[in-house]
């Protein structure tokens, strides 16, 4: 079921291996990829010893802030380094520190890739790894350097080779359109003609994709066979909380940056056609530079008075706020798994998204509502029919999210572990197979 393991409780587990891993984020403290690393960590080294090269605890290149603070109760059976970016790289990433010439970042996150792979050939001289594993970020587009060494090579999950769907650009300010329409043309032909990237692929020895599109696409155009797994996934045990029901009002929540890739238009538009918007309370909560316009368009139409703008809170604030919440809604125009879907399932909330990008394989079941990716007004009129339809039966609301609880297990870490081992396994045997 979703790409997980299917294998028995009773299979031998596998001999214990020694990873050489690559993420160039880490925190324990902060979501996104951040913590698609701490978590793989927290899972896999039970089995297996982990040597993780990473570049970055903090908001910037070079910023260990997170992980320094911690470092003094850190498992010591991990062996966490830091590669300190060269002064190039703080060079070039200096303009993205200050807020302008943003894309800079990927010229100096090039430069620090190449002290990272100078970092891994110098361990791999020392220590006696059995296979190295590029792990993230998830997106293709910087293969690194760690497919150039002699060893085993899992990488992934990866995503980022889908683009944005082109008819729901009026949900977007002209700046955010012009980002976006330019990225989908790099990324066109960074998919098609990077060398660099077609090499690691065809090097891999096992690739993981984030998404099903994804993966239908690196097949595609490259003819590479990969597993799809999402990058992240819940880590505690699912809690539903009853009190908050019956969910009158109904409580909906939308987490995330406020920026054009993340779609806030698209529900702002669909409360704006509710019959009875006061059956309903809406809590937003991120910044970002839409910020400031999504609420003067909220005030424009009318539909403030339902609207929390909570900003910028700390992750226990919104746990909080998942725990009282009866729906989650996901706008994302293009993205891999949001870390959010995750804790909404934790807390056995129902997720309400678009079908694509990572929410058409994990929004689904007795638990989720997908809808069709159509033009912008048909996806507004759609999401506020749904909204209209869970207020005239709102005990649906409470059905979904015990589903959620009975269905979302599979997406917990713990489910995951075995397919993460199975793939170190079928690595080394298919490197081991081509005679290396």
């Amino acid at each position: 079921m979703h790409g997980l393991a299917e294998t028995s409780s009773d299979d031998p587990p596998p001999p214990r291996r020694r990873v050489l891993l690559l993420a160039y984020m880490i925190s324990p403290r902060r979501g996104s990829e951040y913590s698609v690393t701490w978590n793989h960590i927290q899972a896999m080294k039970k089995w297996c010893d982990i040597t993780l090269l990473y570049g970055t605890s903090g908001p910037h290149m070079g910023d260990d802030d997170d992980m320094a603070a911690v470092r003094d109760v850190l498992d010591k059976d991990v062996d966490y380094v830091f590669v300190q970016p060269p002064r190039l790289a703080s060079i070039l990433n200096r303009f993205n520190r200050k807020g302008f010439l943003l894309y800079s970042f990927y010229l100096a996150y090039a430069v620090w890739h190449r002290e990272a792979g100078r970092v891994a050939r110098r361990l791999c001289a020392e220590r006696d790894f059995d296979l190295v594993h590029y792990l993230g970020p998830i997106g293709y587009r910087e293969p690194g350097h760690l497919w150039k060494l002699d060893k085993p090579y899992v990488w992934g999950p990866i995503g980022g080779a889908t683009n944005f769907p082109w008819q729901l650009r009026r949900a977007m300010p002209a700046s955010g359109l012009a980002k976006l329409s330019l990225r989908a043309m790099v990324n066109g032909f960074q998919l098609r003609f990077s060398g660099r990237v077609r090499k690691a692929l065809k090097r891999a020895d096992f690739l993981f994709t984030a998404t099903s599109e994804n993966q239908a696409i690196f097949k595609r155009i490259h003819g590479v066979s990969s597993r799809y797994m999402p990058e992240n996934g819940i880590v505690g045990p699912l809690t539903l909380d009853t009190s908050k029901f019956p969910a009158k009002p109904i409580r909906v929540a939308w987490i995330g940056s406020i920026e054009a890739r993340k779609g806030l238009p698209i529900l702002l538009g669909a409360i704006g056609q509710l019959k009875d918007r006061h059956a309903y309370h809406f809590d937003i909560i991120g910044d970002g530079p839409m910020m400031s316009s999504m609420q003067e368009a909220a005030i424009q139409a009318g539909i403030d008075d339902v609207i929390t703008w909570h900003g910028q809170i700390p992750r226990e604030t919104v746990s909080e706020l998942f725990r009282s919440a009866h729906l989650h809604v996901v706008t994302g125009l293009n993205e891999g798994n949001p870390t959010t879907i995750w804790e909404a399932m934790e807390n056995c909330v129902p997720l309400m998204a678009l079908d694509h990008c990572g929410m058409h394989d994990t929004v689904g079941g007795g638990y989720g509502i997908k809808l069709p990716v159509e033009s912008l007004d048909a996806i507004e009129r759609n999401m506020a029919e749904a909204l209209e339809a869970l207020a005239e039966r709102p005990e649906k609301l409470r059905e979904m999210a015990e589903a959620c609880a009975r269905e979302c297990t599979v997406f917990r870490w713990d489910s995951r572990e075995k397919v993460i081992l199975e793939a170190y396994e079928a690595a080394i045997a298919t490197y081991h197979a081509k005679g290396r």
